[in-house]
């Protein structure tokens, strides 16, 4: 009589979605936030993940979520009411931390190690900084801190909503967050630069990386501040900018069937800073200037500058991913707390999302990887793809 071989079950992509999870203890993190069990069946990690995937698989009402649940393996059942409760009343700093605690996961910190040998012309991170606005689609109630049933404000649609202000690593295929802020949208972005810039600093891979960021960050004196701290940056500058030009390390016109353009490389000091900055001019065709400034020193050429700067588009990318593909703008909370819980539960599941597409590599990026996500949540890994 032959011995019987218990085969073992291929992993779903449901399943594989979720892998990264394990590398953070959520029950810890709901101790620490003093976040209870609503019971057996409702616990927090349940709550995550179901919070987690409506981000990426977006729900009409909560009777939908509700009913997705009962369908999706990996989930447990979980009621639309419970879930708006537990949402609502559950402190969303617990998901930030989580957030935080899986960007610097083991796992995370060898996929971008990995990511990096793939641009084998540049030996430094890059790090891009922006911002972006969320309309919202409902009312969202901004709570007293002092008393939790007053409310100080209410945010409605047609206002300016919220501002998401993001710093991310732009020097692969992926797109890795690194640091959130949310903000009222009628806060310019360049307030959070800085609590960016700290953030992406405790990232141990990201010792001497280099800043990309557009005129939205216009600032001479962060400038002067970055150079002090020897903190490289790119940043586009006005080509009318009051600066006194001290040399010219390249001056030349490039001519082919398109035209005649012109690339300045400069030292220049800039405006009444008393600080000297590198200035590389692009002039196309048509006249049009795009000036850069720079601390990159002449070991970078000034097209490998233009090249780096170009990189920052990803995070425009990345944002404009985040509105066609996830739930980052609607959402089934009416208060602050619940909002920033659902922002955050969906901002893990778009890591998750690129975590899942660069183990399984699929034609279309992060708008495949989601579809797949939604249409082949239980089918096995070994018919997938």
């Amino acid at each position: 009589m032959g011995t019987q071989i218990d085969s073992i079950s291929p992993s779903t992509v449901g399943a594989e979605f979720y892998s990264l999870l394990d590398a953070v203890d959520s029950e810890f993190i709901a101790d620490d936030f003093e976040i209870g069990t609503h019971t057996a069946r409702h616990d927090f990690d349940n709550h995550l993940k179901v919070a987690i995937f409506e981000g990426v698989n977006p729900s009409d009402s909560l009777a939908e979520l509700a009913e997705k649940t009962t369908i999706y393996d990996e989930l447990t059942y979980m009621a639309g009411s419970t879930f708006s409760k537990l949402t609502n009343d559950r402190d969303y700093r617990a998901v930030v931390r989580l957030f935080l605690e899986l960007l610097h996961s083991p796992q995370l910190y060898h996929q971008r190690g990995v990511q990096r040998k793939r641009l084998d012309w540049l030996d430094r991170a890059v790090v891009a900084t922006d911002a972006t606005n969320l309309n919202l689609t409902r009312s969202v109630a901004v709570p007293s801190k002092r008393h939790d049933t007053e409310i100080l404000h209410e945010i409605d649609p047609g206002e300016k909503g919220l501002h998401l202000n993001l710093s991310a690593r732009v020097d692969g295929d992926a797109k890795h967050p690194l640091g959130v802020t949310i903000t009222p949208g009628v806060m310019r972005e360049p307030t959070q630069f800085e609590h960016l810039q700290s953030d992406v600093e405790v990232f141990a891979d990201l010792d001497s990386p280099i800043h990309v960021f557009d005129r939205g960050y216009l600032d001479y004196d962060r400038f002067c501040d970055l150079k002090e701290r020897e903190t490289d940056f790119i940043c586009l500058l006005q080509a009318d900018a009051r600066v006194d030009v001290l040399d010219v390390f390249q001056d030349v016109e490039i001519t082919d069937e398109q035209g005649t353009r012109v690339l300045r490389d400069e030292l220049i000091e800039l405006a009444e800073t008393g600080e000297q900055f590198r200035r590389i001019v692009f002039e196309d065709v048509d006249g049009e200037e795009l000036a850069y400034l720079t601390t990159l020193s002449s070991a970078y050429a000034p097209v490998e500058v233009m090249s780096i700067y170009t990189l920052r588009t990803m995070i425009e990318i990345l944002f404009r991913e985040l509105k066609q593909y996830t739930n980052i703008e609607s959402f089934h909370s009416q208060s602050l707390n619940g909002v920033l819980f659902e922002i955050f539960c969906t901002l893990i599941g778009y890591v998750l999302v690129e975590w899942f597409r660069q183990r399984h590599p699929l034609r279309g990026g992060v708008p495949e990887a989601i579809r797949t996500i939604r249409t082949r949540w239980n089918t096995s890994l070994r018919t997938y793809g």
